[in-house]
């Protein structure tokens, strides 16, 4: 629901939504108050683990530095690619068909949205850098 209504909005809107959240007594992940006016830290750095059933913060993949490095061809995975990459990731494992007695075709695209140097580019490298080829077959 928090990316559904407020994930294209910046940090101070996101702040103001997770204290209305708050005011609800939502579910929230737990959040120091100092991490929280210092770091700036929301339910927009959390996902919930189906798994262990807590919340996580979102976190890169750790990286390794290549042999050979070019300056301007590094990717390098931030909270902020991860969490685009799990969302690409989910949009493009939904069924070709989501209606079979309908004949519904699914919609597989996604869109990535802002302004220039917020990295849309890198996102989307870093993304297909992860396709076996033989997947592409």
């Amino acid at each position: 629901m928090s990316w559904a209504l407020v994930g294209l909005c910046e940090t101070e809107e996101r702040e103001k939504f997770h204290k209305y959240l708050e005011s609800k007594n939502a579910p929230l992940p737990p959040i120091s108050p100092n991490r929280m006016s210092v770091d700036k830290e929301t339910i927009f750095d959390y996902f919930f683990d189906d798994v262990s059933r807590t919340w996580k913060i979102w976190e890169a993949e750790k990286w390794t530095p290549p042999k050979k490095i070019a300056f301007s061809q590094l990717l390098i995975p931030t909270a902020d690619s991860t969490r685009a990459e799990y969302i690409i990731n989910n949009i493009a494992k939904l069924p070709q068909m989501r209606h079979e007695k309908r004949k519904e075709p699914g919609q597989l695209n996604t869109l990535l949205v802002g302004g220039a140097g917020t990295a849309k580019t890198s996102v989307i490298l870093m993304y297909c850098s992860k396709f076996n080829s033989d997947e592409m077959l």
